[in-house]
């Protein structure tokens, strides 16, 4: 099967990316989405599969014109870190310098940030995109404070989209700002979705484990316990991967509720994750180690932790 074919798959009702992943070998090696349908026990009618087949040549039509880079699972172009996750998107889209998906690590934290969590989300991030790539949702607060929005925009930034790469026309205007700007500095935009697929309620949380599989470690800066960035945390403990938690008590503005979920962490460590992503039990937490952030000394031992892995991750 080609992309076309593994598109128009991602299209068929009841198929989704798990599947995909489960079946991936069976996929590679059948000549047409027919055939594997027909023995996968998906029987579609062929006015119907054909029309999927069009759709997906439309789409395929769409990024060549606008020169958005398509890629499938089944490619070797295709992100070796984001297949440990259990359902990775089937189809990738992306627009931008590719190559810095090499070393990626994500640097997250609330929309709602406080003057000292934006202080903080430059000073990461201007440090470790010295050393990787920083990943995260470009949205407003912690995101776009980390790639140095307010100043210069760092040239590695990868923005995982929750709408289409035609942006313009799918996406808030806050974000679209922040995309426009992290790819006038050569950064890398990724979607999951077809190039006209409007972002929704729904899609912002499920790009988080894109985000979560693509990076070989983890920043928290800011969060509440409740926040949104418990999906990329719960998604991320279940790699076997590092995370780093910023942890700042020498500043009253860290004990207010924005911060709850660094105080969880760093406290309770792995208990503490357990709580933020509403696990009973810590059986299913997968972390590798957990890295409490206050200095410079802690970014390097973060890093460290990292490259002891790089058999696994690169």
């Amino acid at each position: 099967m080609n992309t076309r074919d593994i598109i128009a798959l991602t299209m068929v009702k009841g198929i989704g990316n798990a599947f995909i992943k489960k079946n991936i070998n069976q996929i590679v090696l059948s000549p047409s989405l027919k055939e594997f349908l027909s023995t996968s026990n998906y029987l579609l009618d062929e006015f119907i599969l054909n029309q999927l087949l069009e759709k997906a040549e439309v789409v395929l039509d769409e990024c060549q014109e606008c020169g958005y880079r398509v890629v499938d699972i089944s490619e070797a172009g295709y992100p070796k870190m984001l297949k440990s996750i259990s359902d990775p998107p089937a189809v990738l889209y992306m627009l931008g310098n590719t190559k810095l998906l090499d070393k990626v690590i994500a640097i997250i934290g609330t929309r709602h940030s406080s003057d000292l969590g934006n202080r903080i989300a430059e000073k990461v991030g201007k440090y470790f995109s010295g050393y990787y790539s920083i990943c995260n949702g470009l949205v407003e607060g912690i995101d776009s404070h980390s790639i140095g929005i307010r100043g210069t925009v760092i040239p590695n930034a990868i923005g995982v989209i929750s709408g289409g790469l035609n942006y313009k026309s799918t996406c808030s205007a806050s974000h679209k700002k922040i995309i426009n700007e992290v790819l006038a500095a050569g950064g890398l935009i990724i979607s999951e979705f077809e190039p006209n697929r409007k972002e929704d309620q729904f899609s912002g949380s499920k790009v988080s484990r894109i985000q979560a599989g693509l990076s070989s470690g983890l920043i928290l800066v800011q969060s509440s316990v409740g926040g949104g960035s418990k999906y990329t945390i719960k998604e991320f403990s279940k790699l076997g991967r590092t995370i780093g938690v910023i942890h700042y008590p020498a500043n009253k503005e860290y004990f207010d509720d924005s911060f709850s979920a660094n105080h969880l962490i760093a406290e309770k460590g792995i208990d503490g994750i357990a709580q933020i992503v509403g696990l009973k039990s810590t059986k299913t937490v997968n972390i590798k180690s957990i890295v409490v952030l206050q200095g410079q000394n802690d970014y390097d031992t973060f890093i460290g932790q990292l490259q002891d892995n790089s058999s696994f991750l690169w």
